[in-house]
Protein backbone atom coordinates (compact mmCIF):
# COMPACT_ATOMS: atom_id res chain seq x y z
CA UNK A 1 0.00 0.00 0.00
CA UNK A 2 1.32 3.24 -0.54
CA UNK A 3 1.74 6.33 2.02
CA UNK A 4 -0.66 8.11 0.21
CA UNK A 5 -2.92 5.38 0.73
CA UNK A 6 -1.69 4.76 3.96
CA UNK A 7 -2.10 7.94 5.32
CA UNK A 8 -5.75 8.47 4.25
CA UNK A 9 -6.88 5.13 5.81
CA UNK A 10 -5.23 6.39 8.90
CA UNK A 11 -7.01 10.11 8.59
CA UNK A 12 -10.28 7.58 8.15
CA UNK A 13 -9.77 5.98 10.90
CA UNK A 14 -9.18 8.76 13.14
CA UNK A 15 -12.12 10.62 12.25
CA UNK A 16 -14.34 7.61 12.59
CA UNK A 17 -13.00 7.06 16.55
CA UNK A 18 -13.32 10.93 16.83
CA UNK A 19 -16.97 10.33 15.88
CA UNK A 20 -17.25 6.82 18.08
CA UNK A 21 -16.48 8.50 20.86
CA UNK A 22 -18.61 12.18 20.44
CA UNK A 23 -21.75 9.49 19.64
CA UNK A 24 -20.55 7.51 22.84
CA UNK A 25 -20.89 10.31 24.81
CA UNK A 26 -23.79 11.14 23.69
CA UNK A 27 -25.66 8.39 24.57
CA UNK A 28 -24.00 8.47 28.10
CA UNK A 29 -25.45 12.21 28.63
CA UNK A 30 -28.88 11.04 27.38
CA UNK A 31 -29.30 7.71 29.40
CA UNK A 32 -32.00 9.41 31.78
CA UNK A 33 -33.74 11.17 28.58
CA UNK A 34 -37.14 8.82 28.05
CA UNK A 35 -37.30 7.23 24.80
CA UNK A 36 -33.56 8.16 23.83
CA UNK A 37 -32.62 4.69 22.28
CA UNK A 38 -28.34 3.32 22.04
CA UNK A 39 -27.40 5.09 18.70
CA UNK A 40 -24.59 3.23 17.29
CA UNK A 41 -22.28 3.93 13.97
CA UNK A 42 -21.17 1.49 11.70
CA UNK A 43 -18.38 2.50 9.40
CA UNK A 44 -18.05 0.41 5.99
CA UNK A 45 -15.54 1.02 2.61
CA UNK A 46 -16.76 1.42 -1.02
CA UNK A 47 -13.16 1.94 -2.25
CA UNK A 48 -9.81 0.60 -1.32
CA UNK A 49 -9.69 4.53 1.50
CA UNK A 50 -12.05 4.32 4.39
CA UNK A 51 -13.85 7.76 4.20
CA UNK A 52 -16.22 8.23 7.33
CA UNK A 53 -19.17 9.29 4.97
CA UNK A 54 -19.54 5.86 3.96
CA UNK A 55 -21.12 5.02 7.68
CA UNK A 56 -24.21 4.21 8.77
CA UNK A 57 -25.95 5.87 11.87
CA UNK A 58 -28.65 3.77 13.12
CA UNK A 59 -30.71 3.54 16.68
CA UNK A 60 -31.02 0.29 18.83
CA UNK A 61 -34.56 -1.13 18.56
CA UNK A 62 -37.31 -4.09 19.51
CA UNK A 63 -40.10 -4.13 17.34
CA UNK A 64 -41.77 -6.85 19.57
CA UNK A 65 -41.00 -5.17 22.75
CA UNK A 66 -42.26 -1.23 21.30
CA UNK A 67 -45.68 -3.23 20.16
CA UNK A 68 -46.30 -4.53 23.22
CA UNK A 69 -45.71 -1.06 25.14
CA UNK A 70 -47.89 0.46 22.77
CA UNK A 71 -50.52 -2.22 23.43
CA UNK A 72 -50.54 -2.07 27.25
CA UNK A 73 -50.52 1.50 27.17
CA UNK A 74 -53.75 1.55 25.68
CA UNK A 75 -55.15 -1.21 27.84
CA UNK A 76 -53.22 1.08 30.98
CA UNK A 77 -54.65 4.26 30.23
CA UNK A 78 -58.23 3.15 29.68
CA UNK A 79 -57.92 0.97 33.04
CA UNK A 80 -56.32 3.81 35.24
CA UNK A 81 -59.00 5.99 33.99
CA UNK A 82 -61.54 3.88 34.72
CA UNK A 83 -59.75 3.33 38.21
CA UNK A 84 -59.60 7.33 38.90
CA UNK A 85 -62.90 7.97 38.61
CA UNK A 86 -64.41 4.85 40.45
CA UNK A 87 -62.36 6.27 43.24
CA UNK A 88 -63.85 9.14 43.49
CA UNK A 89 -67.31 7.62 43.25
CA UNK A 90 -66.38 5.68 46.02
CA UNK A 91 -66.31 8.84 48.30
CA UNK A 92 -69.03 10.15 46.83
CA UNK A 93 -70.44 5.97 48.43
CA UNK A 94 -70.08 7.30 51.91
CA UNK A 95 -68.74 5.31 55.11
CA UNK A 96 -70.57 2.69 56.35
CA UNK A 97 -68.48 3.13 59.40
CA UNK A 98 -70.74 6.48 60.14
CA UNK A 99 -73.88 5.18 58.70
CA UNK A 100 -74.03 7.96 55.60
CA UNK A 101 -74.35 5.17 52.92
CA UNK A 102 -78.10 4.85 51.28
CA UNK A 103 -78.12 1.43 52.65
CA UNK A 104 -77.27 2.77 56.18
CA UNK A 105 -79.68 5.59 55.86
CA UNK A 106 -82.43 2.67 54.70
CA UNK A 107 -81.79 0.58 57.93
CA UNK A 108 -82.23 4.06 60.09
CA UNK A 109 -85.51 4.72 58.52
CA UNK A 110 -86.86 1.48 59.03
CA UNK A 111 -85.46 1.83 62.55
CA UNK A 112 -87.32 4.65 63.05
CA UNK A 113 -90.75 3.11 61.84
CA UNK A 114 -90.28 -0.12 64.41
CA UNK A 115 -89.95 1.92 66.83
CA UNK A 116 -92.90 4.37 66.38
CA UNK A 117 -95.01 1.14 65.43
CA UNK A 118 -94.06 -0.36 68.73
CA UNK A 119 -94.91 2.48 70.66
CA UNK A 120 -91.73 2.22 72.40
CA UNK A 121 -89.00 4.74 72.84
CA UNK A 122 -88.85 8.56 71.96
CA UNK A 123 -89.43 7.83 68.31
CA UNK A 124 -92.76 10.06 66.41
CA UNK A 125 -93.28 11.15 63.20
CA UNK A 126 -90.54 13.90 63.21
CA UNK A 127 -88.29 11.65 63.78
CA UNK A 128 -89.50 9.12 61.08
CA UNK A 129 -89.75 12.10 58.52
CA UNK A 130 -86.82 13.23 59.44
CA UNK A 131 -84.99 9.72 58.36
CA UNK A 132 -86.97 9.74 54.99
CA UNK A 133 -85.70 13.26 54.25
CA UNK A 134 -81.92 11.84 55.33
CA UNK A 135 -82.60 8.70 53.21
CA UNK A 136 -84.09 11.00 50.00
CA UNK A 137 -81.29 13.62 50.49
CA UNK A 138 -78.18 10.93 50.19
CA UNK A 139 -80.24 8.86 47.48
CA UNK A 140 -80.53 12.84 45.42
CA UNK A 141 -76.49 13.03 46.34
CA UNK A 142 -75.13 10.74 45.16
CA UNK A 143 -77.28 10.94 41.60
CA UNK A 144 -75.85 14.53 41.16
CA UNK A 145 -72.68 12.81 42.02
CA UNK A 146 -72.85 9.72 39.50
CA UNK A 147 -73.98 13.19 37.41
CA UNK A 148 -70.75 15.38 38.04
CA UNK A 149 -68.89 12.75 37.59
CA UNK A 150 -70.23 12.31 33.87
CA UNK A 151 -69.93 15.86 33.11
CA UNK A 152 -66.44 15.62 34.48
CA UNK A 153 -66.02 12.63 31.46
CA UNK A 154 -67.77 14.60 28.63
CA UNK A 155 -65.40 17.53 29.67
CA UNK A 156 -62.33 15.65 29.85
CA UNK A 157 -63.23 13.85 26.36
CA UNK A 158 -62.91 17.35 24.58
CA UNK A 159 -59.12 18.20 26.66
CA UNK A 160 -58.19 14.36 25.51
CA UNK A 161 -59.32 15.03 21.76
CA UNK A 162 -57.34 18.32 21.75
CA UNK A 163 -53.94 16.05 23.08
CA UNK A 164 -54.84 13.53 20.67
CA UNK A 165 -55.26 15.72 17.79
CA UNK A 166 -52.03 17.73 19.12
CA UNK A 167 -49.82 13.93 19.05
CA UNK A 168 -50.94 13.41 15.37
CA UNK A 169 -49.73 16.69 13.95
CA UNK A 170 -46.46 15.88 15.36
CA UNK A 171 -46.82 12.62 14.32
CA UNK A 172 -47.47 13.64 10.97
CA UNK A 173 -44.74 16.60 10.73
CA UNK A 174 -42.21 13.91 12.20
CA UNK A 175 -43.17 11.92 9.10
CA UNK A 176 -42.59 14.31 6.35
CA UNK A 177 -39.24 14.77 7.98
CA UNK A 178 -37.85 11.36 7.99
CA UNK A 179 -39.23 10.35 4.80
CA UNK A 180 -37.58 13.59 2.90
CA UNK A 181 -34.60 12.60 5.22
CA UNK A 182 -34.08 15.49 6.66
CA UNK A 183 -32.32 15.90 9.96
CA UNK A 184 -31.30 13.23 12.53
CA UNK A 185 -33.34 10.10 11.39
CA UNK A 186 -32.58 8.42 14.92
CA UNK A 187 -33.15 10.90 16.46
CA UNK A 188 -36.49 11.59 14.32
CA UNK A 189 -37.33 8.30 14.90
CA UNK A 190 -37.14 8.28 18.65
CA UNK A 191 -39.24 11.60 19.24
CA UNK A 192 -42.05 9.56 16.73
CA UNK A 193 -41.93 6.53 19.02
CA UNK A 194 -42.69 8.63 22.01
CA UNK A 195 -44.79 9.99 20.78
CA UNK A 196 -46.72 6.91 19.10
CA UNK A 197 -46.50 5.48 22.86
CA UNK A 198 -47.98 8.65 24.20
CA UNK A 199 -50.94 8.89 21.68
CA UNK A 200 -51.42 4.70 22.67
CA UNK A 201 -52.28 5.78 26.14
CA UNK A 202 -54.82 8.08 25.03
CA UNK A 203 -56.80 5.98 22.35
CA UNK A 204 -56.34 2.47 21.44
CA UNK A 205 -54.30 2.91 17.95
CA UNK A 206 -53.00 0.08 15.23
CA UNK A 207 -49.60 0.97 13.06
CA UNK A 208 -47.43 0.02 10.63
CA UNK A 209 -44.25 2.13 9.10
CA UNK A 210 -44.51 1.49 5.15
CA UNK A 211 -41.49 1.22 2.70
CA UNK A 212 -40.77 4.89 2.64
CA UNK A 213 -40.60 5.35 6.51
CA UNK A 214 -43.98 6.71 6.90
CA UNK A 215 -45.59 5.48 10.07
CA UNK A 216 -49.69 5.35 9.23
CA UNK A 217 -51.73 5.05 12.13
CA UNK A 218 -55.31 3.73 13.14
CA UNK A 219 -58.29 4.87 15.11
CA UNK A 220 -61.68 3.46 15.57
CA UNK A 221 -61.51 2.01 11.46
CA UNK A 222 -60.02 4.95 10.21
CA UNK A 223 -56.73 6.23 8.79
CA UNK A 224 -55.80 8.96 11.12
CA UNK A 225 -52.14 9.48 10.24
CA UNK A 226 -51.14 8.30 6.24
CA UNK A 227 -49.81 10.59 3.67
CA UNK A 228 -52.41 13.02 5.33
CA UNK A 229 -53.73 13.35 8.72
CA UNK A 230 -57.32 13.15 10.10
CA UNK A 231 -57.73 14.92 13.33
CA UNK A 232 -60.84 13.69 15.88
CA UNK A 233 -63.89 16.29 16.25
CA UNK A 234 -65.90 16.57 19.37
CA UNK A 235 -67.79 18.97 21.48
CA UNK A 236 -68.78 19.18 25.01
CA UNK A 237 -72.13 19.36 25.82
CA UNK A 238 -71.68 20.89 29.26
CA UNK A 239 -74.00 19.99 31.67
CA UNK A 240 -74.72 16.09 32.03
CA UNK A 241 -78.25 14.96 33.93
CA UNK A 242 -79.64 11.45 34.35
CA UNK A 243 -81.81 11.85 31.45
CA UNK A 244 -78.85 12.85 29.04
CA UNK A 245 -77.84 10.17 26.91
CA UNK A 246 -75.51 9.55 23.75
CA UNK A 247 -76.16 10.28 20.84
CA UNK A 248 -79.95 12.06 21.70
CA UNK A 249 -78.35 14.62 23.95
CA UNK A 250 -74.51 14.03 24.40
CA UNK A 251 -72.13 14.50 21.74
CA UNK A 252 -69.65 11.59 19.58
CA UNK A 253 -65.92 11.73 18.69
CA UNK A 254 -65.98 11.78 14.68
CA UNK A 255 -63.51 11.36 12.21
CA UNK A 256 -64.04 13.28 9.00
CA UNK A 257 -67.70 13.64 9.29
CA UNK A 258 -68.29 10.25 10.88
CA UNK A 259 -68.98 8.81 14.34
CA UNK A 260 -66.88 6.45 15.57
CA UNK A 261 -67.14 7.02 19.35
CA UNK A 262 -68.42 3.20 19.82
CA UNK A 263 -65.21 1.67 17.94
CA UNK A 264 -63.14 3.81 20.04
CA UNK A 265 -62.36 1.10 23.14
CA UNK A 266 -58.88 1.66 24.32
CA UNK A 267 -56.78 4.63 26.00
CA UNK A 268 -58.24 7.49 28.31
CA UNK A 269 -60.90 8.44 25.47
CA UNK A 270 -62.19 4.92 25.79
CA UNK A 271 -62.27 5.07 29.31
CA UNK A 272 -64.25 8.48 29.24
CA UNK A 273 -66.39 7.58 26.70
CA UNK A 274 -67.16 4.25 28.18
CA UNK A 275 -67.73 6.19 31.99
CA UNK A 276 -69.94 8.41 30.65
CA UNK A 277 -72.28 6.77 28.14
CA UNK A 278 -71.71 3.00 29.87
CA UNK A 279 -70.31 2.42 33.56
CA UNK A 280 -71.77 5.58 35.34
CA UNK A 281 -75.00 5.11 33.89
CA UNK A 282 -75.46 1.34 35.32
CA UNK A 283 -74.69 2.83 39.10
CA UNK A 284 -77.32 5.56 38.08
CA UNK A 285 -79.95 2.95 36.66
CA UNK A 286 -79.35 1.08 40.30
CA UNK A 287 -79.90 3.55 42.47
CA UNK A 288 -82.98 4.88 40.18
CA UNK A 289 -84.70 1.53 40.71
CA UNK A 290 -83.87 1.88 44.43
CA UNK A 291 -85.52 5.28 44.60
CA UNK A 292 -88.59 4.33 42.30
CA UNK A 293 -89.63 1.59 44.21
CA UNK A 294 -88.85 3.06 47.38
CA UNK A 295 -90.89 5.94 46.77
CA UNK A 296 -93.69 3.93 44.77
CA UNK A 297 -93.86 1.19 48.02
CA UNK A 298 -93.50 3.65 50.83
CA UNK A 299 -96.56 6.30 49.19
CA UNK A 300 -98.46 3.01 48.27
CA UNK A 301 -98.58 1.81 52.12
CA UNK A 302 -98.93 5.49 53.69
CA UNK A 303 -102.07 5.43 51.38
CA UNK A 304 -103.46 2.84 53.55
CA UNK A 305 -102.43 4.45 56.79
CA UNK A 306 -104.21 8.06 58.14
CA UNK A 307 -102.62 11.01 59.10
CA UNK A 308 -103.05 11.99 63.80
CA UNK A 309 -104.74 14.16 64.24
CA UNK A 310 -106.87 14.06 61.31
CA UNK A 311 -106.86 17.22 59.28
CA UNK A 312 -107.30 18.77 56.05
CA UNK A 313 -106.02 16.36 52.89
CA UNK A 314 -104.23 17.85 50.11
CA UNK A 315 -103.18 15.74 46.88
CA UNK A 316 -99.50 15.62 45.91
CA UNK A 317 -100.85 14.71 42.01
CA UNK A 318 -101.34 17.50 39.99
CA UNK A 319 -104.66 17.93 38.53
CA UNK A 320 -107.55 19.84 36.87
CA UNK A 321 -111.10 19.77 37.24
CA UNK A 322 -111.05 17.93 33.22
CA UNK A 323 -108.26 15.66 34.61
CA UNK A 324 -109.86 12.11 33.82
CA UNK A 325 -110.53 9.99 36.30
CA UNK A 326 -112.03 6.64 35.56
CA UNK A 327 -113.23 4.90 38.76
CA UNK A 328 -114.91 2.20 40.50
CA UNK A 329 -116.40 0.90 43.59
CA UNK A 330 -117.64 3.51 46.48
CA UNK A 331 -115.24 5.89 48.69
CA UNK A 332 -115.94 6.07 52.20
CA UNK A 333 -115.73 9.79 53.56
CA UNK A 334 -115.32 9.85 57.53
CA UNK A 335 -115.44 13.53 59.21
CA UNK A 336 -114.11 13.75 62.67
CA UNK A 337 -112.94 15.89 65.04
CA UNK A 338 -108.97 16.98 65.15
CA UNK A 339 -109.27 14.17 68.07
CA UNK A 340 -110.85 11.58 65.59
CA UNK A 341 -113.91 10.90 66.84
CA UNK A 342 -115.91 10.43 63.62
CA UNK A 343 -119.00 13.13 63.25
CA UNK A 344 -119.91 12.15 60.17
CA UNK A 345 -119.43 8.86 58.29
CA UNK A 346 -120.70 8.89 54.53
CA UNK A 347 -120.63 6.45 51.01
CA UNK A 348 -119.79 7.71 47.47
CA UNK A 349 -120.92 5.87 44.17
CA UNK A 350 -118.07 6.39 42.01
CA UNK A 351 -119.59 4.39 39.45
CA UNK A 352 -120.40 7.55 37.31
CA UNK A 353 -116.95 9.78 38.25
CA UNK A 354 -115.42 10.56 34.77
CA UNK A 355 -112.95 13.14 36.09
CA UNK A 356 -112.07 14.73 38.78
CA UNK A 357 -114.11 17.66 38.57
CA UNK A 358 -116.88 15.48 38.62
CA UNK A 359 -115.59 13.77 41.86
CA UNK A 360 -115.13 17.19 43.50
CA UNK A 361 -118.77 17.70 42.41
CA UNK A 362 -119.63 14.67 44.36
CA UNK A 363 -117.52 15.53 47.80
CA UNK A 364 -119.16 18.98 47.73
CA UNK A 365 -122.60 17.16 48.21
CA UNK A 366 -121.33 15.23 51.25
CA UNK A 367 -122.93 17.78 54.48
CA UNK A 368 -119.49 19.21 55.70
CA UNK A 369 -116.98 18.25 53.08
CA UNK A 370 -115.20 20.72 51.04
CA UNK A 371 -113.33 19.77 47.71
CA UNK A 372 -111.46 22.26 45.48
CA UNK A 373 -108.22 22.67 43.21
CA UNK A 374 -105.76 24.87 44.91
CA UNK A 375 -102.98 25.55 43.15
CA UNK A 376 -102.93 22.44 40.87
CA UNK A 377 -103.91 20.34 43.66
CA UNK A 378 -107.37 18.44 44.81
CA UNK A 379 -107.79 20.14 48.67
CA UNK A 380 -110.69 18.64 50.17
CA UNK A 381 -111.30 19.53 54.35
CA UNK A 382 -114.04 19.25 56.99
CA UNK A 383 -115.88 21.53 58.57
CA UNK A 384 -115.40 19.30 61.68
CA UNK A 385 -111.73 19.54 61.22
CA UNK A 386 -110.26 16.25 60.11
CA UNK A 387 -111.31 14.14 57.00
CA UNK A 388 -110.52 10.60 56.22
CA UNK A 389 -110.97 8.19 53.10
CA UNK A 390 -111.28 4.96 52.64
CA UNK A 391 -110.52 4.07 49.26
CA UNK A 392 -109.53 0.56 49.51
CA UNK A 393 -112.53 -0.10 47.02
CA UNK A 394 -112.42 2.92 45.23
CA UNK A 395 -109.97 2.19 42.69
CA UNK A 396 -108.93 2.92 39.35
CA UNK A 397 -108.61 1.76 36.04
CA UNK A 398 -105.27 0.22 36.76
CA UNK A 399 -106.56 -1.34 40.18
CA UNK A 400 -104.61 1.81 42.51
CA UNK A 401 -106.20 3.32 45.01
CA UNK A 402 -107.79 6.92 44.51
CA UNK A 403 -106.02 8.12 47.50
CA UNK A 404 -102.84 6.63 46.40
CA UNK A 405 -103.72 7.99 42.65
CA UNK A 406 -104.31 11.33 44.29
CA UNK A 407 -101.17 10.72 46.92
CA UNK A 408 -102.95 12.40 49.80
CA UNK A 409 -100.77 10.92 52.72
CA UNK A 410 -97.58 10.76 50.29
CA UNK A 411 -94.20 10.22 52.03
CA UNK A 412 -91.99 10.95 49.04
CA UNK A 413 -92.36 13.06 46.00
CA UNK A 414 -90.39 12.54 42.62
CA UNK A 415 -89.39 9.85 40.28
CA UNK A 416 -85.92 8.38 40.49
CA UNK A 417 -82.95 9.00 42.98
CA UNK A 418 -82.40 12.58 41.00
CA UNK A 419 -86.04 14.07 42.11
CA UNK A 420 -86.29 12.29 45.05
CA UNK A 421 -87.94 14.04 48.48
CA UNK A 422 -89.93 14.11 51.20
CA UNK A 423 -93.12 16.31 50.46
CA UNK A 424 -92.83 19.97 51.53
CA UNK A 425 -96.33 19.41 53.57
CA UNK A 426 -94.61 16.31 55.78
CA UNK A 427 -91.41 18.29 56.32
CA UNK A 428 -93.23 21.47 57.45
CA UNK A 429 -95.65 19.27 59.11
CA UNK A 430 -94.70 15.72 60.46
CA UNK A 431 -97.76 15.23 62.40
CA UNK A 432 -99.17 14.68 58.67
CA UNK A 433 -97.75 11.27 58.44
CA UNK A 434 -100.21 8.38 58.03
CA UNK A 435 -98.86 6.78 60.53
CA UNK A 436 -102.33 5.61 62.08
CA UNK A 437 -105.24 3.89 60.38
CA UNK A 438 -108.80 4.48 60.29
CA UNK A 439 -111.23 2.05 62.17
CA UNK A 440 -113.67 1.67 59.15
CA UNK A 441 -116.40 0.24 61.52
CA UNK A 442 -116.60 3.21 63.37
CA UNK A 443 -119.75 4.57 63.89
CA UNK A 444 -120.32 8.87 64.45
CA UNK A 445 -119.55 9.16 68.06
CA UNK A 446 -116.74 7.00 67.76
CA UNK A 447 -113.15 7.14 67.81
CA UNK A 448 -112.39 6.54 63.91
CA UNK A 449 -108.39 7.31 63.99
CA UNK A 450 -106.87 6.45 66.89
CA UNK A 451 -104.76 8.80 69.08
CA UNK A 452 -101.18 6.88 68.86
CA UNK A 453 -102.45 4.73 66.54
CA UNK A 454 -99.77 2.09 64.78
CA UNK A 455 -101.38 0.50 61.54
CA UNK A 456 -99.85 3.05 59.02
CA UNK A 457 -96.56 3.02 61.21
CA UNK A 458 -96.62 -1.20 60.72
CA UNK A 459 -97.48 -0.66 57.04
CA UNK A 460 -94.53 1.68 56.04
CA UNK A 461 -92.24 -0.39 57.94
CA UNK A 462 -93.76 -3.57 55.95
CA UNK A 463 -93.19 -1.79 52.79
CA UNK A 464 -89.38 -1.45 53.55
CA UNK A 465 -88.40 -5.42 54.97
CA UNK A 466 -91.02 -7.23 52.99
CA UNK A 467 -89.40 -8.96 49.49
CA UNK A 468 -90.05 -7.75 46.36
CA UNK A 469 -89.78 -8.08 42.96
CA UNK A 470 -86.96 -5.92 40.91
CA UNK A 471 -86.07 -5.83 37.45
CA UNK A 472 -82.39 -6.09 36.23
CA UNK A 473 -81.13 -2.73 36.04
CA UNK A 474 -77.06 -1.68 35.65
CA UNK A 475 -75.04 -4.53 36.67
CA UNK A 476 -77.61 -6.05 39.10
CA UNK A 477 -79.76 -8.88 37.64
CA UNK A 478 -83.17 -9.51 38.38
CA UNK A 479 -84.01 -10.32 42.04
CA UNK A 480 -86.55 -10.56 44.75
CA UNK A 481 -85.27 -8.54 47.88
CA UNK A 482 -86.84 -6.24 50.33
CA UNK A 483 -85.93 -2.46 50.04
CA UNK A 484 -83.70 -2.36 52.56
CA UNK A 485 -81.61 -5.16 51.45
CA UNK A 486 -81.90 -3.51 47.94
CA UNK A 487 -79.97 -0.86 49.20
CA UNK A 488 -77.32 -2.74 50.43
CA UNK A 489 -77.18 -4.96 47.08
CA UNK A 490 -76.35 -1.45 45.29
CA UNK A 491 -73.69 -0.14 47.88
CA UNK A 492 -72.03 -4.46 47.26
CA UNK A 493 -72.75 -3.96 43.50
CA UNK A 494 -70.54 -0.66 43.81
CA UNK A 495 -68.12 -1.44 45.79
CA UNK A 496 -67.60 -4.77 43.72
CA UNK A 497 -67.31 -2.40 40.49
CA UNK A 498 -64.54 -0.01 42.15
CA UNK A 499 -62.46 -3.11 43.47
CA UNK A 500 -62.54 -4.63 40.40
CA UNK A 501 -61.53 -1.27 38.30
CA UNK A 502 -58.24 -0.86 41.00
CA UNK A 503 -57.50 -4.14 40.66
CA UNK A 504 -57.46 -4.16 36.44
CA UNK A 505 -56.01 -0.97 36.57
CA UNK A 506 -52.73 -2.54 39.05
CA UNK A 507 -52.45 -5.34 36.79
CA UNK A 508 -52.43 -3.02 33.19
CA UNK A 509 -50.18 -0.72 35.09
CA UNK A 510 -47.26 -3.54 36.08
CA UNK A 511 -47.78 -4.77 32.68
CA UNK A 512 -47.21 -1.46 30.58
CA UNK A 513 -44.41 -0.43 32.70
CA UNK A 514 -42.86 -3.80 32.41
CA UNK A 515 -43.02 -3.99 28.75
CA UNK A 516 -41.20 -0.01 29.16
CA UNK A 517 -38.80 -1.18 31.31
CA UNK A 518 -37.92 -4.03 29.29
CA UNK A 519 -37.80 -2.07 25.89
CA UNK A 520 -35.39 0.52 28.05
CA UNK A 521 -33.10 -2.16 28.78
CA UNK A 522 -32.91 -3.35 25.45
CA UNK A 523 -32.50 -0.10 23.61
CA UNK A 524 -31.84 2.27 26.26
CA UNK A 525 -28.26 3.57 27.33
CA UNK A 526 -26.15 0.75 29.09
CA UNK A 527 -24.03 3.01 31.03
CA UNK A 528 -20.83 0.66 32.01
CA UNK A 529 -21.09 -0.51 28.43
CA UNK A 530 -21.30 3.30 26.61
CA UNK A 531 -18.48 4.23 29.32
CA UNK A 532 -16.34 1.14 28.59
CA UNK A 533 -17.08 2.65 24.19
CA UNK A 534 -15.61 5.54 25.00
CA UNK A 535 -12.54 4.36 26.41
CA UNK A 536 -11.41 1.56 23.68
CA UNK A 537 -12.23 3.95 20.65
CA UNK A 538 -9.94 6.84 22.66
CA UNK A 539 -7.31 4.10 21.85
CA UNK A 540 -8.32 3.20 18.59
CA UNK A 541 -7.83 7.18 18.22
CA UNK A 542 -5.14 7.06 19.89
CA UNK A 543 -3.12 4.42 17.82
CA UNK A 544 -4.59 6.15 14.60
CA UNK A 545 -2.95 9.92 15.15
CA UNK A 546 0.44 7.47 15.84
CA UNK A 547 0.15 5.73 12.95
CA UNK A 548 -0.87 9.25 11.23
CA UNK A 549 2.27 10.54 12.83
CA UNK A 550 4.55 7.59 11.73
CA UNK A 551 3.22 8.38 8.25
CA UNK A 552 4.21 11.55 8.26
CA UNK A 553 7.79 11.05 9.38
CA UNK A 554 8.18 8.35 6.15
CA UNK A 555 7.10 11.70 4.39
CA UNK A 556 9.41 13.78 5.63
CA UNK A 557 12.40 10.79 5.13
CA UNK A 558 11.27 10.66 1.90
CA UNK A 559 11.50 14.24 1.14
CA UNK A 560 14.41 14.72 2.72
CA UNK A 561 15.96 11.83 0.91
CA UNK A 562 15.30 13.10 -2.55
CA UNK A 563 16.04 16.58 -1.87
Amino acid sequence: MSLSGALANASAALTTSQYQVALSTTNVANASTDGYTTKTYSATSQTATLALSTGELSRVTDTYLQKSLISSSASAGYAETIDSYMSRYDTLLGDTSSSGDIASLTSALATSLTTLAAGTGDTDAAAVVSAASELADGLRTLSSGIQDLRSDADAAIATTVDEINALLLEIDSLNDQIVAGQGDQTTLADARDTALQTLSGLVGVTSYTDASGRLNIYAGGQMLVGTTVSTLSFTASGAVSSDSAYPTSLSGVSVNGRDVTSSLTGGELGALIDLRDEALPAEQAALDSLAATLISAVNTAASTGAASPPGTLTSTAAVTAATPLSLTGSLGVVQSTTAGVATAVDQIDLSTVTTVGELMDALNGVSGVTASIVDGKLTISSSSGGVTLDSSVALTADGETLTDWMGFNDVFSGDDASTIRVVAALTTNPGLLAASSLDTSAAVGQTAVASGGAGGAVALMTALTEDRSFAESGNLSARSRSLMDYATDVLSGAATTISTAASTAASATALRDGYANSLSNATGVNLDEQTALVSLYQQQYEISAQLMAAIQAMYDALISMVS
